[in-house]
């Protein structure tokens, strides 16, 4: 430290308290950030044991936790489509944003530097303009389709929040919860696991009724019900016949074909 001069130690002991202050800020988005991550994990668990769905432990692993999330939403509505598997699309739609993101940007990116470079070594400075407007229109027509792209990810994402919400929830609290999920942070796995400690109200139950309905230990929910719950099969009782009435029955006729015969 001192052979790189007294104005650096300088500026070092200058910049110690901000480094002690990003030290702490990063602390602190870390454990905010894994308290979020556990709190979530969890409510997807006790949400998964209210429905009766399997693999309730998705939730604490990346991307299957979104799966899972979906398949507690069940389905959610955009205008008159109904999406019945939304959990695909929450695993799905930033994969593909991603992808798409990545491959525009190259895209656009690569031949902008190599007519550049071509351009500088070979032509006046003018010729330059073109390859420049053509980036430009380029990358706000990349800008608009991410944004479409952007709006419909968290469409789906919002939407299953609401829709799992309205599960718990009546009348503006669902909406109320879902703008503290939009702009207020670590409101979300907050709110969802408060909701997992709650009742499911009956129009949410009877969605994963024919679900919950069956022991946690069936397979499928058209499993076949603990032989406890099958019906004993009906005895039909027999009407008994008296012996003594049969034998005297038959000695009559005995009797009546014997005076016929003589």
């Amino acid at each position: 430290m001192e052979a790189l001069g007294p104005e650096f130690n300088e500026i070092m002991t200058l910049m110690s308290p901000l480094f002690a202050i990003l030290g702490v800020v990063y602390g602190l988005l870390f454990l905010i950030t894994i308290v979020s991550y556990i709190l979530r994990g969890l409510a997807i668990l006790n949400m998964s044991k209210q429905r009766g769905l399997e693999n309730g432990w998705l939730g604490f692993i990346p991307f299957a936790r979104d799966w899972q999330l979906g398949k507690i939403a069940h389905e959610i509505e955009i205008g008159n489509k109904k999406i019945t598997n939304p959990g695909l699309w929450l695993v799905l739609a930033p994969i593909i944003y991603g992808t798409v993101f990545g491959i525009g940007y190259a895209a656009l990116m690569v031949p902008y530097f190599i007519s550049i470079f071509s351009l500088a070594e070979t032509a006046a400075p003018e010729a330059i303009i073109g390859p420049v407007t053509s980036l430009i229109i380029g990358m706000f027509f990349f800008i608009f389709v991410m944004i479409i792209a952007q709006v419909f990810l968290y469409l789906i994402v919002y939407l299953s929040f609401h829709k799992i919400f309205s599960q718990y929830e009546k009348g503006q609290k669902p909406v109320f919860y879902l703008i503290l999920a939009m702009f207020v942070p670590l409101a979300t796995p907050i709110i969802l696991y408060m909701l997992s400690k709650r009742p499911l109200l009956p129009h949410a139950a009877a969605e994963f009724a024919p679900v919950a309905a069956y022991p946690a230990e069936a397979t499928s929910v058209y499993a076949p019900a603990p032989v406890s719950e099958v019906a004993a099969p009906v005895e039909v009782a027999e009407a008994a016949v008296p012996v003594d009435a049969v034998a005297d029955e038959t000695e009559a006729l005995s009797a009546e074909q014997a005076a016929e015969y003589n």
